[in-house]
């Protein structure tokens, strides 16, 4: 029989989920005879109601049921509308940390998990054989970037599929590991970016990659140079409304620091008026660009934008007293979407008698701090050598978006 699927408009219990799927999955493979009809009749379901039904599945079945037929592959792996109702859907749970860790092992890899215990296993180990140094990772709505100095090979990465894209260096002259890479998405084109910058002769143009739905384009381009004024870019970076954030030596060896920010749309730069030139923390606090120095004692700039974003104003946030004697010891890249703070004790003996990752959580607005241990992460494992702490996502998304 057929299910009764109009007494059921607007429900989203699992039962009823299940019970609903088991009869879709047999629809596009079969033709299906409602009792008391003829075998020459089908039944059609329509291709909007099968959509709506998949979008209340999990993403890892979604993942599995892309093999059910190729038109679902497509809705799930390369629908814009689909891909973004499963984002939507992410952000509107509770937020759940994810923690970044890299293996320095004889078959290098790292971690993206939400505890430490399903590392045991290897439940959760991504391995990239050749990442073979210590690598920078940059998360971006749902999927990461993973290269290092020195190394031939970029690699994007989404969690959800487990699916990794080796980006091409089919031109030898363009040494790859010649530039730094910094990673965002353009929400009103639909497109990620990574955005190459060379170390050190900022007169050479700019390298970018375009990753797209359904398909990645296969080759690097190159765009207008930033100039030849002294540019020497930092990790890390960050990506806020399709814009991407960083900080720059304006000499090598220097202690003057600029800010700058890449348009991912219309791959242009532009030079902040930022209110400090020191080396500072940036984050997205509630969507917009954070900085955070530590210079004299700890504060964090909030920009704000008017006049249609040409304008730049900053508002300053200070920190109570106490943050100062500990502020060496913690690290801090981002904000909870409440405009909490986040510090996560990355010194292991800084604090001999504790036995699992803490996490603080500041709020500006009511001056008031938190703590939390994350259970499973055991600060003896991360006082190793070959396991190192690489950051931490607070906004992490499923994305089931194919990546070729």
């Amino acid at each position: 029989m057929l299910p009764k699927i109009a007494m059921y408009e607007g429900s989203t219990s699992l039962s009823f989920i299940k019970s609903v799927f088991a009869f879709l999955i047999a629809w596009p493979t079969q033709r299906l005879h409602p009792t008391g009809q003829s075998p020459g009749v089908c039944v059609n379901i329509p291709l909007d109601l099968v959509v709506e039904i998949l979008k209340k599945l999990p993403a890892k079945s979604l993942v599995r049921f892309r093999c059910v037929s190729k038109q679902w592959s497509s809705i799930i792996s390369s629908h814009r509308d689909f891909l973004d109702s499963i984002v939507t859907r992410s952000l509107a749970q509770p937020q759940c940390m994810h923690f970044i860790f890299h293996h320095c092992t004889s078959k290098p890899f790292f971690i993206f998990t939400s505890t430490y215990q399903k590392m045991a296993g290897n439940d959760e180990a991504i391995f990239i054989p050749s990442l073979t140094r210590p690598g920078i990772y940059q998360y971006v709505r749902g999927l990461i970037l993973c290269w290092s100095y020195r190394s031939f090979n970029i690699v994007i990465y989404n969690p959800t599929t487990r699916q990794a894209l080796w980006l091409p260096d089919q031109q030898p002259f363009m040494k790859l590991y010649n530039y730094t890479y910094f990673f965002g998405y353009d929400p009103l084109e639909n497109q990620y970016k990574v955005l190459g910058i060379p170390h050190k002769h900022m007169e050479k143009a700019c390298l970018v990659f375009t990753l797209t739905v359904p398909t990645a384009t296969k080759n690097w381009r190159y765009i207008e140079s930033i100039g030849p004024s002294h540019h020497y870019p930092i990790q890390p970076a960050i990506c806020i409304n399709g814009v991407i954030y960083y900080q720059a030596c304006t000499t090598e060896y220097g202690s003057t620091y600029v800010f700058m920010s890449f348009d991912v749309r219309y791959e242009k730069f532009e030079q902040l008026n930022a209110p400090t030139n020191h080396l500072s923390s940036l984050m997205n606090y509630r969507g917009k660009l954070g900085l955070m120095c530590c210079k004299k004692g700890v504060e964090i700039w909030v920009m704000e934008r008017t006049d249609h974003e040409k304008t730049q104003e900053w508002s300053k946030i200070f920190f109570y007293e106490e943050m100062v004697s500990f502020k060496d010891c913690w690290f801090t890249r981002c904000a909870t979407r409440g405009g909490e703070i986040v510090f996560i004790l990355f010194r292991p003996g800084h604090d001999h008698n504790r036995e699992t990752l803490c996490v603080s959580y500041y709020d500006p607005e009511r001056n008031s701090m938190r703590y939390e241990d994350i259970d499973g992460i055991s600060m003896k494992k991360l006082k190793h050598k070959d396991i190192l702490f690489k950051g931490v996502v607070t906004d992490h998304v499923e994305n089931t978006m194919c990546l070729y």
